[in-house]
C-alpha cells in the first residue's frame, strides 16, 4: 500500500497549480503554514513533462536562491546555489533575467510590508517583474502563512489557500505511517477497517506535520497503533484547535438536555436533513445555518451544542468578539485566525458556532478610518465564505442586533433568523425538569407547574441558578432530599433580567418582528402568529 510521498493525495492540487502555471499567472501567493507539504507539491508539478525543462528554484532569506530540480543538475547533485541572491531585491533581479523557471519564495511577504507598512521600492520591483515575465515560461510563487493586502499588487497576484489535507489525503498519510510502523518489530498494530476509518476521521482538520506528530504520540503511548489510540488523537486534535487561538472544540449535547423550544429543535432537524445524500440527490440545497437572536441566559450557547448533536458533527466555536475585538477592531492576526478556522471547519464539515456575531462584524462601517479597511476585508471574506460554502452549518448567536447591518443578516448568509424570547410557562416547566433530572433527581417528585409560575420572566440560566442554589441549601441542611420548597425559595430571591432590562427586551422583540424572525417557541414569524414555520 506504500505510495510515493511525491504525489499521494495531492493530485487535485497538482492539477490546479499546473493550470495556473500554464495560464501564465506570473505571481501566485499561497497562504499556508505547511511549507514542506507545498514544496513537495511543487516538486510533483515540476516533474510533469511540460514543466521539466523549466527547473524548480527555492529561495529563503537565510539560504538565498537554490535550484532543487530540473536541467543542469548532476545525477548526484541535490541542489545548486545561485550566487548573490540572498536579499529580497537581488532575487527578483535574478528572476527577471530568466527565460523559464518555477520560483518558490518562502516567507517573502514580510519584506513587502514590514511592520504593516508597504516597502515602496520592493512592491514596485515586484510589479515590474510581473510585467516582465508575463510572456515567459516563468512563475513566481510566494508561500507563507499570510500575504498582506497591497492594493498596488492586487491585479498582478493570484492568491490561493493551500487546503488542509482532505479525507483522501489523510487516509494515504495514515497508510504511509502505518507501513513505517509495521517495519518496527517492537510496535503493535491492531488496525482493522473500522479502526482505520476512525483514525482517519480523528486526524481530519490537522496539518500533515500535526498528523505525523499525533500518530507518533499515539504509537509511543500505546506501544503501537490500537483502537485505544483514537481518543488520544482526538484529544490531540482538540489541543491543536485550541492553540489556533480562535476556535474551541466542544462535545455535542443530547437533544433532551434542551428544555422547551420544541420548534427550534424541529427547525434544526429539518436543517440536518438537507445535508443528507438523499436530499442532495433530490435537488435540496444544504442549509446555510441560523442566526439565533435573544437575551443573554436564554440558552443560545447550549443550542449550538444541541445542533451539533442533531447533525452528528463536531462543534467548532469561533468567538467573533475575541478574535475581532470589541467593535470589530482587528487584533493581531485576526484575518489569519479566521481563515485557518474556516479551513478547519470546512475540512471537518463541522457545525461552526459564531459567538457574539454582532461584535465580530460591528466594525465594518468604521474600518476605513480605523485600520485602512483591514477589518472590512476580513469581514467581507467571512461573509462571502458563508454565502458560497455548502459543507458547514453555521450557527451564529447575537445579543445586541442593533450593530448588525441588513447585508449581514440577509438570505444567503443564513437559512433563517430565529428569535429566542423568554420561555413560556410550559417551557419553564420543561427547563426545570431538565435541570432537576441532570442533578440526579426525579422531576416527577416536584411541582413543576408551581415552579414555572413562580419563575415568570426568568431565563433558562436563571432557572438553572435557582435549581443549583436550592440543591446547595438542601445539602447544607444535613444533605436531605431536595424539595420544591427549596427551589421556590431560591426562585423568589432572584430578580430576573427581564425586570432590569425591560426596555432592551421590548426593543429586541420589535427587531425580531421587523425582520420576520422565526419564534423559537411558537415556530412562527414573530410578527405573524398565523404563518407556519418556514426554513
Amino acid at each position: 500500500m506504500t505510495q510515493s510521498r511525491d504525489t499521494f493525495g495531492l493530485d487535485a492540487l497538482v492539477r490546479e497549480l499546473d493550470i495556473l502555471i500554464r495560464a501564465r499567472y506570473p505571481l501566485i501567493s499561497v497562504a499556508t503554514f505547511e511549507e514542506v507539504r507545498f514544496r513537495r507539491l511543487m516538486t510533483a508539478v515540476a516533474q510533469l513533462e511540460r514543466h521539466k525543462p523549466k527547473g524548480l528554484y527555492l529561495w529563503s532569506r537565510t539560504q538565498g536562491l537554490r535550484q532543487v530540480a530540473g536541467p543542469g543538475l548532476g545525477p548526484h547533485e541535490g541542489e545548486r546555489l545561485v550566487p548573490d541572491t540572498e536579499d529580497p531585491l537581488s532575487v527578483l533581479d535574478r528572476i527577471a533575467e530568466a527565460d523559464r523557471g518555477l520560483y518558490i519564495l518562502c516567507d517573502y511577504a514580510p519584506y513587502l510590508a514590514p511592520f504593516g507598512q508597504e516597502e515602496p521600492q520592493l512592491v514596485r520591483r515586484l510589479r515590474e517583474l510581473a510585467w516582465q515575465i508575463k510572456t515567459r515560461a516563468v512563475t513566481v510563487l510566494l508561500v507563507g502563512p499570510s500575504f498582506p493586502e497591497i492594493p498596488a499588487l492586487e491585479k498582478e497576484i493570484k492568491s490561493i489557500d493551500l487546503p488542509l489535507p482532505d479525507e483522501r489525503e489523510v487516509t494515504k498519510l495514515l497508510d504511509v505511517q502505518l507501513d513505517r510502523l509495521a517495519e518496527n518489530p517492537d510496535v503493535t498494530l491492531q488496525v482493522d477497517e473500522r479502526t482505520r476509518e476512525q483514525l482517519a476521521q480523528a486526524l481530519l482538520g490537522l496539518t500533515e506535520t500535526e498528523i505525523e506528530n499525533a500518530l507518533a504520540k499515539a504509537a509511543i503511548t500505546h506501544r503501537g497503533i490500537v483502537p485505544e489510540a483514537v481518543p488520544l488523537i482526538l484529544d490531540e486534535k482538540r489541543a491543536v484547535i485550541r492553540r489556533s487561538g480562535s476556535l474551541s472544540y466542544s462535545h455535542p449535547e443530547p437533544v433532551d438536555h434542551l428544555g422547551g423550544y420544541g420548534s427550534l429543535r424541529t427547525l434544526l432537524q429539518q436543517a440536518a436533513a438537507t445535508f443528507s445524500p438523499a436530499a442532495r440527490a433530490y435537488g435540496v440545497e444544504p442549509s446555510k445555518g441560523v442566526l439565533l437572536v435573544g437575551l443573554p441566559g436564554c440558552g443560545k450557547d447550549l443550542c449550538k451544542k444541541i445542533a451539533a448533536g442533531i447533525f452528528g458533527r463536531p462543534l467548532l466555536d469561533l468567538d467573533m468578539g475575541a478574535v475581532m475585538g470589541e467593535g470589530g477592531g482587528i487584533i493581531g492576526s485576526a484575518a489569519m485566525s479566521i481563515r485557518r478556522a474556516l479551513a478547519i471547519a470546512t475540512t471537518l464539515k463541522a457545525v461552526l458556532g459564531l459567538s457574539e456575531f454582532e461584535k465580530g462584524v460591528g466594525g465594518l462601517r468604521s474600518s476605513a478610518q480605523s485600520d485602512a479597511g483591514e477589518t472590512a476585508r476580513t469581514i467581507g471574506a467571512l461573509l462571502n465564505w458563508m454565502a458560497e460554502q455548502q459543507e458547514v452549518f453555521v450557527f451564529a448567536t447575537a445579543n445586541d442586533v442593533r450593530q448588525l447591518a441588513p447585508e449581514q443578516t440577509r438570505q444567503g448568509r443564513f437559512g433563517q433568523i430565529v428569535f429566542v424570547d423568554l420561555p413560556t410557562p410550559e417551557d419553564r416547566a420543561d427547563i426545570f425538569r431538565v435541570h432537576i433530572a441532570k442533578r440526579g433527581r426525579d422531576p416527577l417528585a416536584f411541582e413543576l407547574e408551581q415552579l414555572a409560575e413562580a419563575a415568570n420572566g426568568f431565563s433558562g440560566a436563571e432557572i438553572e441558578a435557582a435549581v443549583k442554589a436550592g440543591l446547595l441549601d438542601s445539602f447544607m441542611d444535613g444533605a436531605r432530599d431536595l424539595t420544591t420548597a427549596d427551589i421556590l425559595r431560591r426562585v423568589r430571591s432572584i430578580r430576573p433580567t427581564s425586570e432590569v432590562k425591560r426596555e432592551e427586551i421590548d426593543e429586541l422583540r420589535r427587531w425580531a418582528e421587523e425582520h420576520l424572525a422565526i419564534d423559537a417557541v411558537r415556530g412562527k414569524p414573530a410578527a405573524d402568529g398565523e404563518r407556519l414555520m418556514e426554513f
